[in-house]
Order: C-alpha cells, then structure tokens, then sequence
C-alpha cells in the first residue's frame, strides 16, 4: 500500500522526514545568512539573493518543525506526555518566531532601493524598537522547547540521555555567548540539533504502522476479591 493513501504511514513518514529536515535546513540555514556584520542594509545591498535564500530556508525549516513536534508528541503519549506538550508548545512558539524572522529579511530585500542614510537610519530604529522582544522571547523558547522535547524523547525511550544532555547544554551555551558568537560555534550547535532530532527521524521512519500506531496500555486492575462464605 501506497505510504500516500494510509494515513497512519502518511503521518508516519511525514514527523519522520521532518524531524530530520527542520534541523537539516537550519544547518544550511546559518553560512547562507549574509546579514552577520553587514546588519539587513549591508546583505540587501551586497548580497540580496542571499537575503532571500536564506529566509525561504529558515521559512521551510520552520514549516517542518510542526510537522516534527507532532511525531514526538505522539511517540511520548504515555511516559514523557507532560515534556512533550510543554516542549511542543514552546517550540512551536520558536517556529513562529523563525517564520516572523524569514518575513523580516524578505522585507529588508527593499532596503537596496533607498537612500543610504535613510535606510541605515531606518534600520537603527527598528533594531531599537523595544517592542521587537518578541522576537527575542520566541527565539528563546525555540531552545527551551526542542531541550524539552529531547527529554520527553528520552523519557520515553526513544533516545539515549546523551541527547538531551547535549540539546540542554547547547541552549545554555548558545544563551551565555554573545549575541554574534564564532560562526564555528554556531555551526556545531545546529549541527547538534540536527543530528539528536535526525537520529529521532531515522528511528520514526523505520517503525512499523503497528508500533506508530500502537497505544499505551492501561494499567491492569487489581481482581475483585473473592467473598468469603462463612
């Protein structure tokens, strides 16, 4: 049967295939990034193509993190429930902050058609504009969210603690850095992701429609006792 006309293995292989590609394409993700240095008037100017491709990855990144959450959810339904919601949560809050991130670098292609010192002093504002803590607030709960995730994964028995060991270390890293840290750095961090969250991929893709789809047991009730007769 057609993985495209079962349902169960259409689910299946789409949390599978995604939790491989949301890490993946954020590791492509980061050397396409132009704005490092330059700020969004530098990379609209001297490397709009770039600019572009860049947000469409974060943007397609940030599409299969849904898809991704939804297949350890499923999996930690019994042991790891709690984990995998709040994680879930907030990693999706994360996402909504990379698809509001791929907008803003989309917008910024327009800068090149201005004024120079218009378009700087444009961009000065809005870097200054206090109301972008969202942005800073949703960026942060992307690595609270996939931290927590890693641990449900675990506490489920999906993955070895090594996994969340490492998610959890690299976020309180990638928090304590500076706001630019070395592009190696950087690098390495989504790599980690990618490889914890890939690992979960390959495991998904490789069940059985029976064991996607197999539910927790209820915990067996204990046998009414036998009334004495006397």
């Amino acid at each position: 049967m057609s993985a495209f006309s079962d349902a169960r293995r259409l689910r299946r292989v789409a949390a599978g295939l995604s939790l491989i590609g949301f890490g993946t394409l954020l590791v492509a993700q980061d050397p396409l990034d132009p704005t490092g240095g330059t700020g969004f008037y530098g990379a609209a100017v001297g490397r709009p193509g770039l600019m572009t491709a860049s947000a469409l990855t974060l943007l397609a990144s940030a599409v299969l993190t849904v898809p991704a959450i939804g297949g350890i959810v499923h999996q930690a339904r019994d042991r790891g429930s709690l984990l995998a919601h709040l994680g879930g949560l907030c990693t999706l809050l994360g996402a909504l902050g990379h698809m509001g991130l791929a907008t803003v670098y989309l917008v910024m292609r327009s800068l090149a058609g201005g004024d120079p010192a218009q378009m700087r002093a444009f961009e000065d504002r809005l870097n200054a504009d206090p109301a972008l803590v969202i942005f800073f607030v949703l960026l942060t709960s992307f690595g609270i969210g996939i931290a927590l995730l890693a641990w449900a994964a675990w506490r489920a028995g999906l993955i070895g603690w090594w996994a969340p060991a490492l998610i959890t270390a690299v976020v309180i890293v990638h928090n304590v850095l500076p706001d630019d840290p070395p592009a190696a750095v950087e690098l390495a961090a989504l790599g980690a992701i990618a490889v914890v969250f890939g690992r979960l991929g390959v495991r998904t893709l490789r069940l059985s429609d029976t064991d996607w789809d197999v539910t927790a047991m209820p915990a067996p009730r204990p046998a009414a006792a036998t009334p004495t007769v006397t």
